[in-house]
């Protein structure tokens, strides 16, 4: 298979790596942080921890790599570019590449997960009243979905033949996460193994409510939508209407914060340090739940262009949130730190001068004054290319970081990391027509650090108009052009140096990428070899 071959014969490269350089200097204090877990200093505040981690350090299982393999993928003089063994393997078909950074950490603190998951209501009693007729919505013979089938998504090989009882409201999902490790790899490893199980737990709560709501929507599709007959989705006082889509969305953010809680409790027992950004995308009842907290990105890519599936979300732009929390929290930032932001650094020669700024409430800049305690450091600083909470941190969401502080004031910064995703929806059934080139871009910070949006999406039209639909590894190629294209060559002068071909520099930082195509997530076919180049699947 072509692609097994590409990878293969980049992994198996020789090693041949030199003793890394030592990185260069950065201004003191910058970054700085200390795990106070760790630390000497606190005696027996904590309980001595184990060296051991929970869970070894390893690569994502889908790759099904041997311990050889995976020590061969942390070349970082080569930075092979890693695909999955058996692409038909992927749920979904989706395609996925990955490389370790340049040198900035022994092992690459990326990790991702890829899983469908079967879904059953929890504690459910069967009421033949609420019984739910199942439907075979994708074997009507055309490839087209009926809009208001209830019909669980199937993934590719799925066997309806052992399910249990149909009583039973059931549904069939699929979840992709990037998980972004800093300070260490061992939050996200933790991560990768464990949120599909609180994701599950937490759909399994509601998921005849879900399954009821979305066959009224979808009855009710381009009409005026009835009320639901739920007491438990009606507000009679405040008349709020609840849809499928928040039951999920909800499902989500609870998920992403029973796994902190998780991280955080584990952290007691198990050497846990760092923490990490992360993406999810749930494809369930066609429809895309794209749940990100932190700065890894999702787009789509359409023959329409372009869009973003998620926000970034960071110190910079997160200012506000994190300025009203120390507005209504001072003992956060102390005397060591000033909430403002001001239109430049501040030094004693700025006193009693005007200076432009802006605090938690505004969009826009005010003047002021400058004062002593203008003289702080503000709590969210530029440092070399990107901004910081705390002078330390570059992010402002994600997992773990519970004993983190600063080294010089020992202030926490984790009351100002939320594990919150923001959600959003992409409905399958509202796009007219979807082919085998529409799909969903997931990607950690390393390869949007030199690729934009658009670049990324003509990159993937690219490859996926050079391969054929019968191969079911063009999606995996798909992702490894993106990555090759972020990654770049070894500048052989010095190999923690990386420049792209059109010039300029390249990611030196680990990087992660799913390509997932849409048309499987609307309708997954029984024979992906009688597909067409640019059929087309109705939504309509």
């Amino acid at each position: 298979m072509e692609l097994a071959a590409r990878v293969m014969s980049v992994v198996n490269r020789s090693s041949g790596s030199e003793e890394r350089t030592p990185a260069a200097p950065v201004p003191p204090r910058i970054g700085m942080v200390v795990d106070v877990s760790d630390s000497a200093f606190i005696g027996g505040f904590i309980p001595s921890l184990t060296e051991k981690r929970k869970y070894p350090y390893s690569r994502p299982e889908f790759l099904y790599f041997s311990d050889e393999e995976t020590a061969l993928s942390a070349d970082q003089s080569v930075r092979p570019v890693i695909c999955p063994k058996f692409p038909t393997r992927m749920p979904l078909f989706a395609g996925y590449a990955e490389a370790i950074n340049a040198g900035k950490t022994s092992h690459n603190e990326d990790q991702a997960s890829a899983r469908l998951l079967s879904l059953a209501q929890q504690g459910y009693e069967p009421e033949p009243a609420r019984e739910i007729e199942r439907r075979t919505s994708f074997s009507n013979g055309n490839g087209m979905s009926s809009s208001n089938d209830d019909e669980p998504l199937l993934s590719p090989g799925t066997d309806d033949g052992d399910r249990s009882p149909i009583c039973i409201p059931r549904a069939d999902a699929a979840l992709f996460s990037i998980f972004d490790g800093h300070a260490g790899s061992a939050v996200a490893i933790v991560a990768s193994k464990c949120l599909h199980e609180h994701v599950k737990s937490r759909l399994c709560e509601v998921l005849e409510l879900v399954l009821n709501l979305d066959r009224q929507e979808g009855l009710n599709f381009g009409k005026h939508r009835s009320e639901s007959s739920y007491s438990m989705t009606k507000f009679p006082d405040e008349r709020v209407t609840i849809r499928s889509d928040h039951l999920v969305k909800g499902a989500l953010e609870t998920a992403f914060v029973d796994m902190d809680e998780q991280i955080s409790e584990d952290k007691q027992v198990w050497r846990l340090p760092g923490g990490c950004a992360v993406i999810s995308v749930l494809v369930l009842l066609g429809k895309l739940y794209v749940a990100n907290a932190g700065d890894c990105r999702a787009i789509l890519v359409t023959s329409n262009g372009t869009k973003a599936l998620s926000k970034d979300l960071t110190p910079a732009t997160e200012r506000r949130r994190l300025q009203e929390l120390a507005y209504h929290s001072p003992e956060l930032i102390g005397s060591s730190f000033s909430r403002l932001e001001y239109s430049r650094r501040l030094t004693k020669k700025d006193l009693k001068s005007r200076v432009l700024y802006r605090d938690w409430f505004m969009d826009g800049w005010a003047a002021k004054t400058v004062k002593e305690t203008d003289l702080r450091p503000p709590l969210i600083s530029d440092s070399l290319r990107k901004k910081r909470l705390l002078n330390t941190i570059g992010v402002s969401r994600g997992f773990g970081d519970h004993h983190l502080m600063t080294v010089d004031e020992r202030l926490s910064i984790k009351p100002f990391l939320s594990a919150v995703p923001e959600v959003s929806v992409t409905n399958l059934r509202e796009l007219d027509t979807l082919t085998d080139k529409d799909v969903v871009v997931v990607a950690s910070d390393g390869l949007w650090d030199v690729l934009t949006n658009e670049d990324a999406g003509l990159i993937v039209r690219s490859s996926l108009g050079s391969t054929e639909p019968s191969d079911p590894s063009r999606y995996c190629l798909a992702a490894q052009d993106l990555l090759i294209a972020a990654r770049g060559n070894s500048n052989g002068n010095n190999p923690h140096k990386w420049s792209m071909n059109s010039g300029g520099h390249a990611s030196c930082d680990d990087i992660t990428v799913f390509v997932i195509p849409l048309k499987y997530c609307a309708a997954p076919p029984t024979n992906l070899e009688e597909e067409e180049d640019d059929e087309m699947i109705s939504l309509s």
